[in-house]
């Protein structure tokens, strides 16, 4: 079914030449402007994709990867906004700015009598300098005058943004009622970025660390005097009753949040375990290159626009500058380096040649390639080609097709066609430019199976004489085909006819010459007959 030359990665290579050069001139002109192009791309995506996320009314603005979100009018669920920020291609850090909050608070005689809630900012002003004891807040409650709970109190307050995203991701081992030692943002400052990143992706790190924050018991600050408390995790926690008060090194800077299932004391600094160890490893975020046969879209982070134009430079060389999606996110915290970039633009560069489909990538330790070959030469030089970057691949044969895969295969196509009719110029057998997408996403699926049997067939309106229309339906489709087997195609395995006016569409008894004027598919197997 599949020509082995693979001619459609060569015809699409004659004209990559220009572009590529195009695309290094950019780099090199465009570099300086690279991060402002960063912070514009990400205040368009992430106020569209929170909209469709159903958050609607943020507004983004962004220093480099790092944001803050303002918002309209409150929104019913701040933590899941966050949540959902943190998961858009881009985003390194964010937070909520407090017109995004609901406001919750006791009742009181006003909107100005509202009580004080952990949605206000912890500060240090908060610790009385005569006394031991922080001042205590107004119990944190709904607005039917019912108490949050912890993790509660912890979503409504913006300087407890990236813990409150934290202990989503966690179930603290602590029974209820459980006094909580909240860091607040600038807390996790202490922590390297590239630590961090491990901690965040690391489960069981983050478990041990956020238990650490944690003691059973609802412990007011009246109930800490000098001394230990036992945490979570089992550890003692050092208490001097000063001014502040500090728990295990750490200020109290707002105190005595009381919620349902225990108390919110927010802390300025981080609770570690001594022996917690996460400079031995660094999360390195997975990077790949998928290819259907057709498009080939990049995925993932890299550290620089060294390490992006690396990869993309060798998919365009590969499948060609329109056929390649870069959705390359860069994060020099956590981005793929300059080696590993070079090694796996070496795979990326022996697909089209090897395979009718597959992914190469770096999945966080190491390369790796899978995918569908064409033939057993083309796996055979594409085993050799990554056995050099110290890659076994794991390849298997292009699928036969069966009678049920070939009808469904015929169906979808012509469904595609009629939603994306293959254009001609007027009364001429010259496509129009707007068709070489269609016929690039035709041959992609149609080189996804082997064993196939294709007939192109090609109609017109019934305007003009029937052998005038006959002749051009059988030029046309012999177009298409010609175009079909340039893109990789078998021409062994596919032919043209022209069937003229004969079937023309007609809806409601009139006939829609538009839609007459096409190109339809006829899909069995070989041997069917």
């Amino acid at each position: 079914m599949v020509s082995p030359s693979l001619s459609a990665s060569r015809y699409r290579r004659r004209i990559l030449g220009l572009g590529v050069l195009a695309t290094g001139a950019l780099y090199v002109i465009g570099a300086p402007l690279f991060v402002n192009g960063i912070e514009e791309d990400l205040e368009r995506r992430v106020p569209s994709e929170l909209a469709a996320a159903g958050f609607d009314g943020v507004v983004a603005s962004f220093s480099g990867q790092d944001g803050a979100l303002s918002c309209a009018r409150p929104l019913d669920d701040p933590e899941g906004a966050i949540a959902a920020a943190y998961d858009i291609r881009g985003v390194r850090a964010i937070d909520l700015d407090r017109s995004c909050r609901v406001q919750r608070g006791t009742s009181g005689d006003g909107p100005d009598d509202l009580a004080a809630s952990p949605a206000s900012t912890p500060s240090t002003e908060s610790v009385p300098a005569t006394t031991a004891s922080p001042a205590t807040t107004a119990p944190s409650s709904s607005d039917d005058g019912e108490l949050l709970t912890v993790l509660d109190i912890v979503a409504a307050d913006p300087d407890l943004a990236f813990l409150s995203v934290l202990l989503a991701g966690v179930e603290l081992p602590v029974d209820e009622p459980f006094t909580l030692f909240a860091p607040a943002n600038g807390a996790f400052d202490a922590i390297p970025a590239d630590q961090l990143a491990v901690l965040q992706v690391e489960t069981d790190l983050l478990t041990r660390v956020l238990a650490r924050h944690a003691v059973p018991g609802r412990l007011l600050t009246t109930d800490l005097v000098d001394g230990e408390i036992l945490a979570a995790d089992g550890a003692a926690l050092s208490v001097t009753a000063g001014d502040p008060i500090t728990v295990g090194g750490s200020a109290i800077v707002a105190a005595d949040i009381e919620a349902s299932n225990g108390v919110v004391h927010v802390i300025d600094g981080l609770l570690l375990p001594d022996d917690l160890d996460l400079s031995g490893s660094t999360a390195i975020s997975p990077v790949a290159t998928s290819w259907d046969g057709t498009d080939a879209v990049l995925s993932g982070v890299v550290a620089s626009e060294v390490e992006r134009q690396i990869i993309v430079s060798a998919a365009v060389d590969a499948f060609g500058l329109d056929f390649v999606r870069d959705e390359l996110a860069v994060d020099p915290d956590v981005g793929v380096d300059e080696a590993t970039s070079e090694r796996l633009a070496t795979l990326v560069r022996a697909m089209p040649d090897g395979l009718a489909s597959g992914e190469v990538g770096f999945d966080g330790d190491e390369l790796y390639a899978t995918g569908v070959y064409r033939t057993e030469e083309g796996r055979d030089a594409f085993v050799g080609i990554a056995g050099t970057v110290g890659v076994e691949p794991m390849l298997s044969a292009l699928p036969t097709a069966t009678v049920d895969q070939a009808a469904t295969l015929e169906a979808d196509l012509n469904a595609f066609i009629a939603a994306n009719p293959i254009t001609f110029q007027p009364a001429s057998t010259v496509l129009d430019d707007s068709a070489a997408a269609v016929l690039d996403e035709v041959a992609g699926r149609l080189l996804s199976l082997e064993g196939l049997r294709v007939v192109v067939e090609g109609h017109t309106d019934s305007d003009g004489e029937p052998v005038d229309n006959l002749i051009l339906s059988q030029a046309r489709a012999a177009v298409v085909r010609a175009a079909l087997i340039a893109r990789g195609v078998d021409g062994g395995s596919i032919e043209a006819t022209g069937v003229g006016s004969e079937q023309p569409v007609v809806v409601d008894g009139v006939e829609d010459k538009a839609a007459s004027r096409r190109v339809e598919f006829r899909v069995t197997i070989e041997g069917s007959g």
